[in-house]
């Protein structure tokens, strides 16, 4: 493993150092002053490309899906986030995409607003928008 040493590092230095510290270490340890946690670099990276922040609706949603719409449907659909009241559904498919985009405001708005929960006016999700999934 290599070692990055300090700017100001000679070894007469380190030695002083270290008999002064009393430290067991033979070189001086790595600078870390500029470190942050890993999470807080990931966040910081995301949201650099613009990623939106996920909304608890979409993912209550995302983990019950195949208990609310059943697993024929599950298999092929995949809900995606909330936009402007608008739930984004994929859909892998041309068959399954060309029924779920015609029957999804009918069939699937309703169990999704019960599973959810609350007045239908002031939902979350007000709509279904279906997508071919890439």
């Amino acid at each position: 493993m290599r070692r990055t040493l300090p700017k100001d590092y000679t070894p007469g230095s380190w030695r002083v150092r270290r008999e002064f510290l009393r430290v067991p270490d033979a070189f001086p340890p790595p600078p870390f002053k500029d470190a942050e946690p890993a999470g807080d670099a990931a966040t910081r990276v995301v949201k650099a490309l613009g990623v939106p922040e996920a909304d608890p609706a979409a993912l209550r949603i995302a983990e019950s899906w195949a208990e609310i719409v059943g697993p024929d449907v599950a298999r092929r659909a995949t809900p995606g986030g909330i936009e402007n009241g608008e739930l984004v559904v994929q859909v892998r498919g041309s068959v399954w995409y060309a029924e779920l985009k015609r029957s999804a405001p009918r069939l699937l708005l309703p169990k999704i607003l019960a599973f959810l929960g609350g007045d239908p006016a002031r939902a979350v999700v007000r709509a279904i928008r279906v997508v071919p999934a890439r």
